[in-house]
């Protein structure tokens, strides 16, 4: 597949530095019913209510104005949308990610925060599938 073709169906949510100084990007895809989460510490599926959950857990309605006019992933029942937000709190522009449901008001949350919750859930779903019966 063509690396630009790539990138227009994934969506970047996360880029960290570790304290061991590697890169940890954090990229999302859709595979029919399902998101794929893919990071340098955690790969792996959820479904897409995994992730509506996590959204309507962490996402708060967006303050009046806020244009949310970044790179988005259609999931199906919503859609997941990166933007730069400087609130007058913060010194400089910080990353959130909005969720979007049809006829409901859109939700934001700190992409960060939203990248952590979806590796960790991947890393426990590995876990459990590890674990002997």
């Amino acid at each position: 597949m063509e690396i630009s073709a790539y990138r227009a169906r994934v969506l970047l949510i996360d880029e960290h530095i570790r304290a061991d100084g590697a890169v940890v990007q954090t990229h999302l895809d859709r595979d029919g019913d399902h998101v794929v989460i893919t990071a340098l510490d955690a790969t792996g599926r959820l479904s897409i209510p995994a992730l509506d959950k996590v959204m309507r857990r962490y996402g708060r309605p967006l303050e009046a104005g806020v244009a949310i006019d970044g790179p988005s992933l259609d999931l199906g029942i919503g859609t997941l949308t990166w933007f730069r937000f400087h609130a007058a709190v913060d010194a400089m522009g910080r990353d959130y990610l909005a969720w979007a449901c049809p006829g409901e008001e859109p939700l934001a949350a700190l992409s960060n925060g939203v990248a952590a919750a979806l590796r960790y859930l991947v890393l426990r779903l590995a876990e459990t599938r590890a674990e002997p019966v």
